[in-house]
């Protein structure tokens, strides 16, 4: 669709309820803006909704009521100093108790899920501000990569049911269609699959093509090999999800002639930071985010990512510790003109790709997907032994998730294909990375995603 006429049609005919779009829209132009705010205003506004946050969570939320600090009112003027004195918040901690995380007056919320790059899945809760800030935060990342309102968006990504729906419901397949929206499926990536991903994102010839970092590298590296110079996309590649090491960048922007814009997010938050045309590290989302790295000089010295969201009161978010690490950048401000805090580029999320025997490759993030909402399941890591042998490791009461094994087994054998072993284990513990995260996929057979070789 024309790029004027789906910038005005995704802004009046796309209000799923009552002034959604319409909330989207105002919150991504705030975004906008306030990036370029004097630090004083923008200083003051982040401080006035994080003591609205940190006030609500004291009286609704069970954990904060019992943990939190009550020795001062909170205000403006002193909210900084009280949120260090808040507790922080694993995902452990939530997964033990997550009624104690949940407001007692929430208003309309619905229940969401994250299989977590660390590979330790969780139920949690939003509410419609929460949809709005996610919705919007997305769209000012784009921006960031250059993207006006109306231009064509590729997806390869592994949301399966925004793959499916976009292609087998109506009314999402028109949504997508008004947006200027395509999905490709990041967890089905076998060459036959690369070759018709390849072939209709020619013929849609999308302005962004955003992706799992690790997927736009195999996707880079098959075309590469075939000798393949697309037309596409015409302003940017856009990655996130995993890190996007300074060699997978080098080839992804060398096949597809576009600079590469990082991004930094999660299923909570939506897009917590991302990187701009000046490619100078990754303006913090400020609108919806406060960010601490837990670090003796987070200038210089990379610590835990924690993050205090401003946008939910379903399930309140105060100094989140995300499981990621990284830290600050110090100097001057962005030449592009923006003023709010940046991160270097974020280490860790880096997850291999399986390739199986038939030679279709699977993103990691696909079994994340699988365990979406299995609060039983506390940890888990799946690893490609040999071409057809594969284990399912799982921190996990056995009885709590024996009605769960059947559907594993059929979806993941039906992805891995005829032929394909898994062995279902149990383990008490799987063993962290040196930075903290765990390695939620594991291919012992040649090599990761970062160096797959194709004939």
């Amino acid at each position: 669709m024309n790029t004027r006429l789906s910038a005005l049609f995704s802004k009046h005919l796309l209000d799923r309820r009552a002034g959604h779009r319409a909330r989207v829209l105002a919150a991504f132009e705030e975004k906008c803006q306030l990036s370029r705010l004097n630090p004083v205003r923008r200083t003051d506004l982040q401080n006035q909704r994080l003591a609205e946050i940190l006030v609500y969570a004291q009286e609704h939320v069970p954990f904060h009521r019992e943990q939190a600090p009550r020795r001062e009112t909170i205000t403006p003027q002193n909210a900084r100093s009280v949120l260090s004195l808040f507790p922080v918040v694993r995902r452990a901690d939530i997964q033990r108790n997550p009624e104690a995380f949940v407001s007692d007056a929430p208003g309309p919320c619905v229940d969401d899920a994250t299989g977590g790059s660390t590979g330790t899945p969780m139920m949690f809760r939003v509410d419609r501000n929460t949809q709005i800030a996610r919705e919007s935060s997305l769209l000012w990342a784009n921006s960031l990569a250059g993207r006006i309102p109306g231009e064509k968006v590729a997806m390869l990504w592994g949301s399966v049911s925004d793959v499916q729906g976009a292609t087998g419901q109506l009314r999402l397949a028109v949504r997508w269609w008004i947006e200027n929206m395509r999905w490709y499926n990041a967890f089905d990536m076998g060459e036959d699959r690369m070759e018709a991903f390849h072939s209709s994102l020619s013929a849609f010839r999308p302005h962004l093509l955003v992706a799992y970092a690790g997927s736009a590298f195999t996707f880079a590296r098959f075309l590469q090999a075939r000798g393949s110079r697309p037309a596409y996309p015409l302003k940017a590649v856009v990655t996130s999800a995993e890190m996007c090491t300074p060699a997978m960048r080098s080839v992804i922007e060398d096949v597809f002639g576009r600079p590469v814009f990082d991004r930094y997010g999660n299923r909570e938050f939506g897009a917590m930071a991302a990187e701009c045309q000046a490619h100078e590290g990754l303006h913090i989302n400020e609108a919806d985010c406060i960010v601490e790295i837990d670090s003796a000089d987070p200038f210089k010295v990379e610590g835990p990512i924690l993050v205090t969201y401003l946008s939910n009161r379903a399930m309140p978010f105060i100094r989140y510790d995300t499981g990621d690490v990284g830290r600050f950048l110090s100097g001057e401000p962005c030449a592009c003109g923006r003023l709010t805090a940046r991160l270097a580029p974020v280490m860790g999320r880096q997850s291999d790709t399986i390739r199986t025997a038939s030679g279709k490759l699977i993103h990691g993030e696909y079994f994340t997907h699988l365990l979406y909402g299995t609060n039983a399941v506390r940890e888990f890591q799946f690893v490609q032994e040999t071409p057809t042998l594969y284990r399912l490791l799982l921190v996990a009461d056995p009885a709590q998730v024996a009605s769960m094994q059947p559907r594993w087994r059929l979806e993941i054998g039906d992805a891995l294909g005829a032929g394909s072993e898994l062995r279902i284990e149990y383990v008490d513990r799987i063993p962290a990375l040196p930075s903290g995260k765990r390695r939620f996929t594991l291919t012992k057979v040649g090599n990761s995603s970062a160096s797959q070789k194709y004939p």
